[in-house]
């Protein structure tokens, strides 16, 4: 009797999407310089990656709106091994929705169908505690880039947009890398 290994599928070269991200130019930021790169953009590998399964669980993309006078807060998450998830606050003349959904993936490897979703209205007080959060731990002064190498566990990724103020910060499971302040940020979001 032979056994097979079966592994999940690589599919993030197949993907031609839309890119949800600002990619940089990896000819000035050569792939040796881990985790290396201008702030709020991605390498092209990490962009498909991500965006592969925004699209999958019908995200769009927030960078290119900074000229929509929008307030979002997206905290996503794509753990190696689990399914991904994305909670997707917006606040619209103070009427705040929380969207969320999550799809039956692999974060680490390929997309999914969605499998769970829901939405339901938020506090102001909840939407101004994230504020305060964000500014007590300077958020949009923290680097895009994650200065931890980890090779397997959860990358969260929040993005915050705020009329043409735009972040986005990628961090490899920061509740045991030095970020406990930006995780508990992400995790205001899953209240």
């Amino acid at each position: 009797m032979s056994k097979k290994i079966i592994s999940p599928k690589d599919d993030d070269k197949d993907y031609d999407g839309k890119l949800y991200f600002a990619t940089y130019d990896e000819n000035k930021y050569p792939r040796d310089t881990i985790n290396n790169g201008p702030e709020d953009s991605l390498s092209l590998f990490r962009n498909k990656w991500y965006s592969k399964h925004l699209k999958s669980m019908n995200e769009i993309s927030l960078f290119d709106k900074r000229d929509k006078d929008l307030k979002i807060f997206r905290y996503t998450n794509l753990g190696t091994w689990s399914n991904p998830f994305v909670y997707k606050m917006e606040n619209i003349n103070d009427n705040i929705v929380l969207t969320y959904a999550q799809s039956d993936g692999l974060g680490g490897y390929q997309t999914g169908k969605i499998v769970k979703e829901y939405k339901k209205k938020i506090s102001v007080e909840n939407w101004n505690g994230i504020i305060s959060k964000a500014s007590d731990i300077n958020f949009w002064n923290i680097g895009t880039h994650d200065p931890n190498i980890v090779l397997d566990g959860e990358e969260w990724i929040l993005e915050i947009l705020i009329g043409e103020k735009y972040h986005l910060v990628t961090r490899n499971s920061p509740e045991n890398n030095n970020s406990k302040e930006f995780a508990e940020l992400c995790n205001l979001l899953k209240n």
